[in-house]
């Protein structure tokens, strides 16, 4: 799982970069191809899920600091349409300290889930916490290309959020 430096620094998307093109030149994973299973071990390890809005407001009301900045893989996909990032606790307050998050209120983030109700809401696991709650553009995310290569990384949290 990625950790709150790995975000604060950008070094996320160096490794969204790098798994998206491998996942890219393959079509399925090859069971045993040691490149597949390190990349199935780091997307399985943020322990992603697809969450309601009602489920990402409550997780927002629950944090102490909430942030609000634009989806990491939209620097790899700036065509994508924008859609942005709550982040929330520790991940929000470094975001924001970063300069790539504002800090805002709850009921402004819950603005911006409920904005981006027609998308689909993915909850990510960061430093052992969901703190990130991400209105992913399917085409561009790297978990929904890791489901397309053949690795079920949202299979495995569904019962597991908080």
């Amino acid at each position: 799982m990625g950790n709150i430096d790995d975000y604060r620094t950008g070094e996320i998307v160096e490794g969204i970069r790098k798994a998206e093109t491998v996942l890219d030149d393959r079509v399925t994973v090859a069971a045993g191809d040691p490149v597949f299973e390190r990349i199935r071990e780091k997307i399985v390890a943020f322990r992603p899920v697809w969450i309601t809005t009602e489920k990402a407001v409550e997780l927002i009301r629950r944090a102490e600091i909430v942030a609000v900045g634009e989806r990491v893989c939209r620097a790899l996909h700036p065509e994508s349409p924008e859609t942005q990032t709550v982040f929330l606790d520790g991940l929000a307050g470094a975001m924001a300290e970063a300069g790539k998050a504002e800090i805002v209120t709850a009921a402004e983030a819950a603005q911006v889930i409920n904005r981006q109700a027609h998308h689909r809401i993915i909850a990510s696991m960061v430093s052992g916490n969901y703190l990130e709650l991400c209105a992913a553009w399917p085409k561009d995310c790297v978990f929904c290309r890791a489901e397309r290569a053949g690795i079920n990384c949202f299979g495995l949290s569904r019962d597991s959020l908080i």
